[in-house]
């Protein structure tokens, strides 16, 4: 039975559920032996006490345990057939990536955002991207970045279980749309607040109802903005149809979005909700003008596209039904399996044939 070990950041976090804990069954359905290694504890926990020396105390704690735990993890790496390695191991020290390699260079690197920016990131994440045995990029941007390195580089896109979603029914009803968005903390940050300003102005125009899903409680800034926040959990996540009746995905035009992986997307789409999106990066490969969805670049595009799926609910049904017959196609779950279950057999067997190979050379000698 080969062994696989797929070290991820966390247990909660999209990259570890999305890029690796979702395989999972599916390897072990086809017959390999899976071991999850996310850091211990996870690097998004948060630190609360009275006291910020208290906090500090807590926080160097997590470190040394999350550096203990990363030892034990590349102490066992040797005893797997192949390593699956999500972003980095630790905090972006390389060191711990170089002693991994040394114990099993049998590893594929994934990535899914363009977390290679920066001097030092750059530095690193090619090392990465040299020494591995296969990278696997999200997008197109992300395998440019990786082909510089490795001429073993597949594009394996997020994807989505389409059918753990609930789909919306868009049936007519008595209250204001619902407008939604769902994502983390810093993605709220980083691609929601810029456009607060716009979504201010169109809400007032348009009264619709807008709902943010997320993690912890957001702060938002005061633009007057009117919004409901949902705490997101994986329940509410495969049945975001009950609370938002159009997804937007709004981003701003530098280099670390257009390396996104168009997760929201996915998920407005799987759930039959329609989308409204800037086309930036996989955008606009995911949303064919209104067939799948409507994209907007410009305040009066995000207007007329919001206008128009806020007036008519028969468009918001054909719309969301068309996104999800599109991700069941082009960005299932089961689709997708076989693609990263070839390169882990390849890179199984390979390992087989180079430990014949060497046991082979000492018997003759």
């Amino acid at each position: 039975m080969p062994r696989l070990m797929g070290c991820t950041h966390s247990v909660v976090d999209p990259a570890s559920r999305f890029r690796f804990l979702q395989y999972v069954p599916l390897f072990e359905e086809a017959g390999w032996d899976v071991s999850h290694r996310p850091n211990v504890p996870s690097r998004y926990c948060k630190f609360t006490g009275p006291f910020r020396w208290m906090r500090s105390i807590q926080r160097k704690t997590a470190v040394t345990l999350r550096r203990l735990s990363r030892l034990r993890d590349i102490r066992d790496a040797a005893r797997y057939d192949v390593i699956f390695l999500n972003r980095d191991l630790l905090a972006g020290q390389l060191w711990w990536e170089q002693q991994l390699f040394r114990r099993n260079s049998r590893v594929v690197f994934d990535f899914d955002d363009a977390i290679y920016l920066g001097d030092q990131r750059h530095r690193h994440i090619e090392w990465i991207c040299r020494n591995a045995a296969w990278v696997t990029a999200g997008n197109e941007t992300l395998a440019a970045f990786a082909r510089q390195f490795n001429d073993r580089v597949t594009i394996l896109p997020t994807v989505v279980d389409v059918s753990r979603y609930v789909c919306h029914s868009h049936d007519v009803v008595d209250r204001p749309v619902r407008v939604g968005w769902i994502g983390s903390e810093l993605s709220i940050q980083e691609t929601l607040f810029p456009h607060l300003d716009m979504l201010t102005r169109l809400q007032q125009r348009l009264n619709f109802d807008f709902v943010m899903i997320s993690g912890p409680g957001p702060v938002v800034p005061d633009r007057g903005l009117r919004w409901k926040f949902i705490p997101w959990s994986p329940d509410v996540e495969v049945n975001l149809a009950k609370h938002i009746d159009i997804g937007l995905m709004p981003l701003v035009d530098n280099e670390f979005q257009r390396g996104k992986c168009g997760l929201k997307l996915l998920q407005y789409m799987a759930a039959a909700v329609p989308a409204v999106a800037t086309p930036i990066g996989v955008n606009g490969q995911m949303i064919r003008q209104g067939q799948t969805g409507l994209l907007a670049s410009s305040e009066q595009e995000w207007s007329r596209s919001l206008e128009t799926l806020v007036a008519d609910a028969e468009l918001r049904r054909r719309l969301g039904q068309a996104g999800r017959a599109f991700c069941e196609t082009h960005y299932s779950l089961r689709n997708w399996f076989p693609a990263l279950m070839d390169i882990c057999t390849t890179i199984n067997k390979e390992g087989s044939a180079s430990e014949l190979s060497q046991a082979s050379s000492r018997n003759s000698d």
